[in-house]
């Protein structure tokens, strides 16, 4: 066999699945590996690149074991070749086809340009984030000149021009990417390919930022894929994939601690630039970041050059007192900085972001407490000097913010950056805070809204105050009950938007029928929001049910503007007229409803929040921990208002002095060549500790050795079977030529006896009977010794070679041919639909298949069901196709209609019965008696159904044997029956383009005197003369019709009745 037909026969193959007769494919792989020895690796990309796109993961594998090497394989064109032919239902297609679009749409393009490089990393910094740096930059030059490659077909001829011409090796071809294996990698992640994806990053080289940006796609993914099961394969994969990052960088740090922290920060050119703590990050890892390996990293960064063992009460105490600096109080975690000068370690101790925090928190607790000093002792028409010290203080904190927001060491951009700033939470509390405070002192400094200015600036304190929690943020105690606040507050606003419903519903329908035209705006607020407000709480209105009325706490003409106007009342004794009984009861429901049903609702909610969040609150508040530690560890280290002093010096090196700005290499560090490729090396070393560590932990998981030994014991079990088969087949092969040589035998010595009788030569005696021309019996018997099932693969019986009531002759189709997925060239079936009256089915065509175009096929046409059993069937040229293969012609045949033809088969049963009543049993199992009948011209009995008519819920041959009054009787008990079989009838009626599907429902009377069977039993005698109604003994040897074989063993089954 040549090595083209070999794989081309081996790719068409579908894939095992589970619980199917898969013992074919291990057969397939072993010969696919015969015919790929002696073969080059380079002789196997075209079908590497089959296989890849046809998403056959065992031949990726095979390849591979061939020799194949990926950084050879993946090239400029054959990673766009790759992307040409993604799956089309694809996220990650859908967003590359609206790149290109947009492409057309800016260049005028008359079509839409064909796919490079640069597209496809639109689509991925995308899904990655702007913090990375384009994948495959755009060519400097128009368009890099391109091999014509045609987009095959998915079916993958190998033999094509396509894949052959892709890899005919030029001179000059080269390698265009810097590391094949993660374009690869990208490659299958976006099209959800796990068992693809999991080969390939088993080989790839930064396998930890692998495994991160993988989750990051896929999550990005998963929030634009409509189908529900894709997102949960995508999240699912997302998970595993963080799994396996956490995996290898725990072997790292077991290992090597200083080495895996360097994997956390390491630049890494392959992935935009970035690192994997950051992509951990923006894709919410927080499993990853909450690692203990982590934490200590960033447990590390938060102390700086200070020794993690120092106590908080030691850093203080030097803060406050910083000659004890020098007593060895603080220890560094550098030995170095011990013996060294007094500046160093004043400049060491002072720079670490712990110590920072601190002085910010000192000084932002001064700063509150100064503010409220003036707002409530010292606000004086002119400012006194401690005024003067907030406005100062708070435009050095004016002055971080500016800091924070031009601060761009990875060359964001001024929009890029604003946006990430407002992003952050505190962030838009801090612009907040300080546009209120500055609308404050613009009123401030105006004499006629001073008091105005002293309310405004009071506002802005309560909203300094609340910036006080993002301080508390770093503390293992209050951190993580500030993160469940922040949660319940956005549980507040939907609570409140149900609350005000009932708020404002309530309020104006009881100042409608208490107050009459009240004209101030104030007080209708007040009647309506705030005294229905404070109702929930207790404070009843005294005037609402008339008894406390009393009319001197109102103004009758709504005259006093201290007064609310009085309720509808009677002008001569000043008692209330309006209906108390109304507002009584209107009270009372939006009682029940507020603070029965909505705060207990709120309170529910509240305690959702919290147990979701209690659950994984120690991953949150690590997760979050991050940007704290981020924010102080690129802090100036003197606190506001000192820090105007670092930020002088910071505008006088970046504006004056034209400094870019730096980033800290302890989050971001640029390694060198060869520093980075043996840091890869060891990190793939791991890799593979980890991948061997999990294999044996698998093995040794007892769920996955009973999972083995069961597959084990299954595929015995089958080769077992698949032998008995053959041997049954060889054995009945002989018996079949032995008894067809006899038949012909016999023929032959009847034709000389006959022509020695014709010429005078006869007997006296009759002529004996040497061999009987096919007894009944031992059709019977042969017929049983092959059983056949709904459920094999292919059908039989409608592949006859002569199509039953007519003179049409099949085109013959083997086994192998018969599926539709199966190219057979020179099949060329005739095409035979029965004559009948142009009325007598919907589907009549007269000369030509114009009337085709009218039929909705997979769907209800009418009354006409055309939906199959078996899923959507395929439409081709306007004729719908067997789903079970081809038969050998085309047309409607005998049948009624093209497509599904729906029949009901009931299979009704009862007990045999001994004389004493008792159940007989035969082989210790309980015996049936079946309904069946039999129609004028037909050789075999059948069961009491047959096909449906449109509309129609009972089968006419039914109807036939049972009189009308018994119908709706017989329909109740068809629904209290069991279904034992719903789909393909393999049937010799069916066609290529029409074919019969059923149902059988089976209807059994457990009691012999059943009431319902008695009734059923008199209404079949004497239905239709014609017909024969009787209760047959269930037996193999029942002369029924093949198919209705099957559906009554399926019953008995189901009964658990002798067969």
């Amino acid at each position: 066999m040549s090595l083209s037909v070999c794989l081309s026969f081996s790719l068409s193959a579908p894939p095992p699945h589970h619980g199917e007769d898969n013992l074919h494919y291990p057969w397939l792989m072993l010969s696919l590996s015969g015919c790929l020895l002696g073969q080059q690796p380079s002789d196997l990309h075209p079908m590497m690149a089959a296989a890849l796109i046809a998403n056959k993961p065992d031949f990726v594998k095979l390849f591979l074991e061939q020799g194949v090497r990926l950084k050879e394989f993946v090239t400029w064109d054959t990673l766009i070749y790759l992307y040409e032919n993604m799956a089309n239902s694809s996220v990650f297609h859908t967003k590359l086809q609206k790149v290109l679009m947009e492409e057309k749409e800016r260049s005028a393009f008359s079509k839409v340009p064909r796919v490079q490089m640069h597209h496809v990393s639109q689509v991925l910094r995308e899904l990655l984030g702007d913090f990375t740096q384009q994948l495959y930059p755009k060519p400097k030059n128009t368009e890099r000149h391109r091999l014509s490659i045609a987009v095959p077909h998915i079916k993958l001829n190998v033999q094509g021009v396509s894949l052959r011409s892709l890899y005919k090796r030029s001179a000059g071809r080269v390698t265009f990417t810097m590391d094949p294996i993660r374009d690869l990698l990208i490659w299958a992640i976006v099209q959800n390919r796990k068992e693809l994806a999991d080969i390939i990053w088993t080989q790839s080289q930064d396998c930890t930022a692998a495994a991160l940006a993988c989750s990051k796609i896929l999550k990005e993914l998963s929030k634009e894929e409509d189908d529900t099961d894709s997102t949960e394969e995508m999240l699912s994969l997302a998970e595993e994939y963080e799994y396996r990052a956490i995996g290898v960088f725990t072997e790292c740090y077991r290992k090597d601690e200083e080495r895996a922290q360097k994997l956390l920060i390491r630049i890494s050119d392959a992935w935009g630039k970035t690192t994997c703590l950051q992509l951990a990050l923006e894709a919410k890892n927080m499993k990853f970041v909450s690692y203990g390996g982590i934490q200590a990293f960033l447990t590390k960064v938060w102390w700086g050059k200070l020794s993690v063992d120092n106590g908080i009460c030691r850093v203080i105490m030097c803060m406050l007192f910083f000659p004890l600096l020098y007593t060895g109080l603080i220890t560094f975690r550098e030995k170095r900085l011990q013996p060294m000068t007094c500046l160093n370690r004043f400049r060491a101790f002072f720079t670490a972001p712990v110590v920072i925090f601190h002085l910010n928190i000192l000084s932002y607790f001064t700063f509150l407490w100064l503010f409220a000093y003036v707002l409530m002792i010292d606000f004086q028409p002119t400012p006194s000097w401690r005024e003067y010290v907030i406005y100062f203080w708070l435009f050095s904190l004016v002055c971080e913010e500016t800091r924070q927001l031009f601060y761009d060491p990875d060359g964001f951009g001024l929009v890029k950056m604003a946006s990430l700033y407002l992003n952050d939470f505190w962030n838009k509390l801090d612009v907040c805070a300080i546009l209120i405070f500055i609308a404050g002192l613009s009123c401030r400094w105006i004499p006629a809204t001073l008091y105005p200015g002293r309310i405004i600036l009071s506002l802005a304190f309560i909203i300094f105050c609340l910036r006080l929690m993002h301080i508390f943020t770093v503390s293992k105690t209050l951190g993580p009950k500030i993160i469940i606040v922040k949660r319940m507050m956005k549980d507040v606003f939907f609570f409140l938007f149900l609350l005000a419903v009932w708020v404002v519903s309530f309020g104006v329908a009881k100042q409608a029928i208490l107050i009459h035209n009240e004209k101030r705006v104030d007080w209708i607020f007040r009647g309506v929001v705030y005294h229905s407000y404070l109702t929930i709480f207790g404070q009843i209105p005294s005037y609402i049910d008339g008894v406390n009325f009393n009319p001197d706490q109102c103004s009758p003409n709504g005259t006093d503007p201290y007064k609310p106007k009085c309720p509808e009342n009677n002008e001569t004794n000043q008692q209330p007229i309006f209906p108390e009984w109304l507002t009584v009861i209107l009270l009372c429901l939006y009682l029940l409803f507020t603070n029965i049903l909505l705060l207990n609702l709120l309170i529910a909610m509240f305690n959702y929040t919290f147990q979701q969040v209690q659950e994984h609150t120690d991953q949150i508040w690590k997760f979050q921990r991050h940007d704290l530690i981020e924010e102080y560890h690129g802090r100036p280290p003197a606190p506001p208002p000192f820090i105007l002093l670092n930020h002088l010096q910071l505008f006088i090196k970046r504006v004056i002095l034209r400094k870019p700005a730096t980033r800290h290499k302890q989050l971001k560090e640029k390694l060198e060549k060869n520093e980075e490729a043996a840091l890869l090396s060891w990190e793939m070393y791991m890799k593979e500790n980890y991948l061997q560590l999990q294999q044996s932990q698998q093995k040794q998981n007892t769920e996955q050795k009973i999972s083995d030994t069961a597959e084990r014991m299954d595929m015995l079990v089958e080769m077992l079977d698949l032998d008995r088969v053959k041997r049954t087949g060889l054995v009945e092969q002989k018996l079949a030529y032995l008894e067809e040589q006899m038949f012909q035998f016999s023929k032959a010595l009847r034709w000389v006896v006959h022509s020695l009788s014709s010429s005078g030569f006869g007997s006296e005696e009759d002529v004996p009977t040497i061999v009987p021309s096919r007894a009944p019996e031992m059709k019977e018997c042969h017929e049983e010794d092959v059983p056949e099932s709904f459920d094999t693969i292919y059908h039989v019986s409608a592949r006859n070679l002569m199509y039953p009531s007519s003179t049409a002759v099949c085109f013959p189709v083997p086994d192998e041919k018969v599926p539709w997925e199966v190219e057979f060239e020179i099949y060329n079936p005739p095409f035979y639909s029965a004559e009948r009256q142009e009325n007598a089915s919907p589907d009549f065509l007269k000369d030509s298949l114009e009337n085709l175009s009218r039929i909705n096929f997979n769907s209800m046409d009418g009354d006409i069901n055309r939906q199959s059993f078996h899923g959507t069937y395929l439409i081709e040229d306007g004729l719908p196709l067997n789903p079970m293969g081809r038969t050998g012609l085309k047309g409607q045949g005998i049948l009624r209609f093209f497509g599904p033809n729906h029949a009901l088969h009931p299979v009704v049963t009862r007990w045999r019965r001994n004389v004493d009543g008792s159940i007989y049993r035969k082989s210790l199992k309980k015996m049936l008696e079946v309904l069946i009948v039999k129609f004028p011209f037909s050789d075999h009995w059948a069961l009491p159904g047959g096909s449906l008519e449109p509309g129609e819920a009972l089968p006419q041959k039914l109807k036939r044997i049972l009189r009308r009054e018994f119908w709706p009787q017989f329909q109740k008990l068809l629904n209290q029956g069991t279904e034992v079989y719903k789909g393909y009838v393999d049937d010799p009626r069916n066609t290529d383009n029409a074919w019969i599907e059923t149902v059988a429902i089976s209807v059994h009377f457990e009691e012999h005197n059943d009431v319902e069977m008695k009734r059923m039993n008199s209404f079949l005698q004497g239905c239709d003369l014609e017909a024969t109604v009787r209760w047959q003994v269930v037996d193999k040897r029942i002369p029924l019709y093949v198919n209705h074989k099957e559906l009554l063993q399926k019953a008995c089954v189901l009964l658990g009745a002798y067969y």
